[in-house]
Formats: structure tokens, sequence, C-alpha cells
């Protein structure tokens, strides 16, 4: 497993990492034999070989349903384990909150994340969901760095859908990674947060590469109102041809064919899909000479590659 920088940590992140919302909720798409959740110990399984196959971060948060404690559970039989980033939770609407009750949430937060996760510190803690408004919340902000100085968490970032949100938060220090969606499909973080981010040294993981399963073999089972989305996969195997076995390595080649990128989120259910996901990036980025072609692919409709407009599919 390559590893690449985490903008100006000075810590590393595998090129791939693992995102667990799959290991703490039922995920994809309602009805599909993929949804539900695998059992604890298969959860504990698929872990383990992550970090064997030399995966360094997993990626979990509070809103993840049990995800943190299987990481937990996992974590007990690790040493060294691999560094955790999770993120804060938000019981209620940000705005109808004051500062006191802002830092409390915070810190309850950070407090049960711990707890769940056995750990003393918590390696990268984001702000969920991060937006301008929410940014501007100073208490907040000023809760993570008090975090941070107490030795509960080590580095602070924040997670965001929108581009305007992503570059809000590239104006802050304190964040030092952030993370963002991306993937063949939905590539609107390129044009201005990528650039900006490497200009200031912030640490980037891309999540949803796999479109919650529509970049992988799952495509062929996508409820018929995202049936537009298999035209432009096709255009996509199309213009990689013999390069790639499939979408899933695709997708994520193509996140890697980027230097901005850290390290490439791929959310996982089983030790097979960990292999056969791992198994392509021994091929390396793809040819330089394809990108052009595959970047002139990803689609601007929020309501086919945000994930967001999909809340009565998933």
């Amino acid at each position: 497993m390559r590893l690449r920088k985490l903008g100006n940590t000075g810590l590393t992140a595998s090129e791939v990492s693992l995102g667990t919302a799959e290991i703490g909720l039922d995920y994809g798409f309602k009805g599909s034999p993929q949804y539900s959740r695998p059992s604890l110990q298969d959860s504990i399984r698929l872990i383990h070989r992550a970090v064997d196959r030399g995966i360094n971060w997993l990626d979990t948060a509070r809103a993840y349903g049990d995800s943190e404690e299987v990481i937990g559970r996992a974590l007990k039989d690790l040493s060294p384990g691999p560094r955790i980033s999770s993120k804060v939770i938000f019981d209620h609407p940000v705005s109808e909150m004051g500062a006191a009750a802002q830092r409390n949430q915070v810190f309850q937060s950070i407090e049960s994340s711990l707890r769940a996760l056995q750990v003393e510190a918590i390696d990268l803690l984001y702000i969920h969901n991060a937006t301008e408004k929410l940014l501007r919340e100073t208490a907040i902000r000023d809760s993570l760095e008090e975090a941070r100085s107490q030795g509960k968490i080590r580095l602070a970032g924040a997670t965001c859908y929108g581009e305007e949100d992503a570059l809000a938060v590239l104006k802050d220090p304190l964040f030092q990674v952030l993370q963002v969606p991306f993937s063949l499909l939905n590539q609107k973080m390129r044009r201005r947060v990528f650039p900006e981010a490497a200009r200031k040294g912030v640490g980037v993981f891309v999540r949803s590469v796999f479109l919650r399963g529509v970049l992988t073999p799952q495509i062929d089972s996508l409820p018929e109102r995202l049936a537009p989305l298999r035209e432009q996969a096709s255009k996509i195997l199309q213009v990689l041809g013999s390069e790639v076995d499939g979408l899933a390595e695709a997708a994520v080649r193509f996140c890697l064919s980027l230097p901005e990128i850290s390290s490439v989120l791929m959310g996982l259910k089983n030790e097979a899909e960990l292999e056969s996901n791992v198994s392509g990036l021994s091929r390396g980025p793809l040819p330089e000479a394809m990108m052009p072609a595959l970047a002139g692919l990803s689609l601007s409709d929020p309501a086919l590659v945000d994930p967001t407009h999909w809340q009565d599919l998933i």
C-alpha cells in the first residue's frame, strides 16, 4: 500500500482508507441484496484485514450507527492500530443553541466517541457537514481548539458537501484536513477546492467515490430514477477499455490520479469487496492521456449525483 502526505500535518495516509458507515448502518439502496450491514464478527474481520493490507486510516462518525463501537471492539486486537477519524454530531440545529450549549455538545460528542472507540485521543475530528453558516459559530471552532489543547483530539477538520462551504473551511488554519464528496460522476471539487487545499497544505480525503454503489457492480440494480447514471457509467468504460477491470477500479484509480487527494475513502461491507478494490491499486494512476475525456463525463445535476437528493431511495 502506497502512502501519501496528509497535507502539512506531518502524517501520511494510505492511498485508500476504510469508510465505516456501512458497518454501522444499513447502507445502499432499499431493496438491494447488499443493503444490510454485516455482522459484528464480519465487520471486525474486515477491519483487521484492511489493516493487514496496509490501510492506516479508518473513518467513522457519531452519526454512523454503532460504527464507533464496532471499531472499538476491533482495535482491542490490533497493536499498533490504524489512525481514526470521527465527526462531531449535533442533536439540535446549531442556530438554536447558545455558545455554552454548542461547547457542551462538542465535548459530549467527543467523550461519547472516546468511550465507544476505547481510545484516549481521536486522531482527527471533523465538524460533520460543515457549512459557511456553521463555521461562523465561533464557539464550535473554539471548542475544537480547546479539545486539541487538552489532548482529546490531535487534528481538526471539516466535512462538506458544497464547494463554497469547502472554500470557507480552507480559510481557517485550525482545519488541517478536509473531507469532500468526489467521483468520476461528480468532479465539482476539482476546479477550485483541490488547488486551494494544495496551496494551503490541507490534507484531502475524498468520499462517495463509488457514489453509494453506482460505480460498482451494483449499478445493475439501480432504482429507475437514477437510470441515466448507467449510460454515463458505460461511457466511462468505453473511454478506459481494457485499462480497468470494471467501474470500481476506474472510480478509485481516477481519484488516485489527482495528486491533491491524500486518500480515497472506500465504504466496504466485506473482505471480498476489500480484496477486489485493493487488487486494482497495483496498476497505479490512470494514464494521463485518458484524464481529459474522463473529466468531461462529470455531471452537474444534483438530483443525479448528490445522494442527499435520494433520501426516499436509501
